[in-house]
């Protein structure tokens, strides 16, 4: 059987929904699984064992009609038995029906477009960001092993070319090194920057630790200039620029931890198994995305600030959602490091 999976989302959403190919590889090992993903995601997706192609889509096919068009013939013309569409967005919808797949399967939402597909199945209205995307398989007619752990497969030679460009950056190798994301590309995803100053720098003082902050495009400026306001910025790099999501993937698989806002750093962080602590926006709940919590992979959010479950944080969320600045606020570097500390503990002594 060949399956094409649609997620045209950004990092996170790309990588979060990676066990839909992965259940259905491990479901029917002589399965082809073809992914479908923007470009600039593609990367993360190479030498990876339940993905056999990975299928792109440019900024150009984006933009240009014709080559849209292009794009969907070419999907024609591979013959695929079934597509898998994760987004239900008009652009994914009609590249499935175009598909001439035997199965067309995607999430009604009540759409016009849900009718471009000959199998629907109903979006969950609880639970997880994962768990939404697995429920896909409501609507296939085999059975399925259900994989829920997403990851990125990263070589020793790309690991070994990392750490030499780690020395040459001054980094001793027997030193902790922690991995901080503190810009988002959203803004409303934004912890404050002084907290993130305050937190930084006691990292680095208490645990003898280096920090190498990193940042996405535009967003360089900002990154500099909160690390020129660190006490501690002689421990602090900088200059490790990565040019694509797999040279990011590969830094973060050679640091002890990674401490940042909820954004696509962080799922990388975690798909190439680094322990990862995520400050979650007010109106993002850790139990919707990190489905994968344990002592590796935790997070602190408003739930933290007022003691509350998740299902207390729904009855609130629009609240946190209109008055988010304040709410920010209330994460303190003090309750971010209090949730902290057993990580830093376990990681980076």
């Amino acid at each position: 059987m060949k399956i094409l999976v649609i997620r045209l989302k950004h990092i996170g959403d790309a990588l979060i929904s990676l066990p839909v190919c992965k259940s259905l590889k491990q479901s029917i090992p002589d399965c082809r699984v073809d992914y479908m993903v923007y470009e600039h995601i593609a990367p993360l997706f190479l030498h990876h064992p339940a993905i056999d192609n990975v299928v792109v889509i440019t900024p150009e096919e984006r933009r240009n009609r014709w080559k849209y068009f292009q794009k969907m013939r070419a999907i024609r013309q591979a013959r695929y038995d079934m597509v898998i569409d994760l987004l239900t967005v008009p652009i994914t919808a009609w590249i499935t029906r175009f598909s001439g797949a035997r199965w067309r399967v995607g999430f009604d939402k009540g759409k016009w477009r849900s009718k471009l597909y000959n199998t629907r199945v109903n979006y969950p209205s609880t639970g997880g960001s994962l768990e939404a995307k697995l429920a896909i398989f409501q609507g296939v007619n085999f059975p399925v092993q259900i994989d829920r752990h997403y990851d990125v497969v990263i070589t020793a030679k790309e690991q070994d070319d990392m750490r030499a460009r780690m020395r040459a950056a001054g980094i001793p190798a027997d030193a902790p090194l922690l991995l901080f994301s503190p810009i988002s590309r959203l803004g409303l995803k934004n912890w404050p920057e002084a907290y993130f100053v305050d937190l930084i720098d006691y990292c680095v003082a208490q645990y003898g630790a280096h920090a190498v902050m990193i940042w996405g495009p535009d967003e360089r400026e900002a990154v500099h200039a909160l690390a020129n306001r660190l006490a501690q910025r002689e421990r602090v790099v900088t200059s490790l620029q990565t040019s694509d999501v797999r040279e990011l993937a590969v830094l973060s698989s050679c640091c002890n931890l990674f401490i940042g806002n909820d954004s696509g750093p962080r799922h990388i962080a975690e798909a190439v198994d680094t322990p990862t602590f995520t400050i979650f926006s007010p109106a993002v709940s850790k139990f919707a995305w990190l489905p994968n919590q344990s002592d590796r992979h935790r997070g602190v959010d408003m739930c933290d600030v007022f003691d509350i479950d998740e299902s207390a944080w729904h009855e609130r969320v629009s609240e946190f959602e209109r008055d988010a600045y304040r709410c920010y606020k209330m994460l303190t570097p003090e309750l971010v490091i209090s949730r902290l500390q057993p990580m830093l503990e376990r990681y980076a002594r």
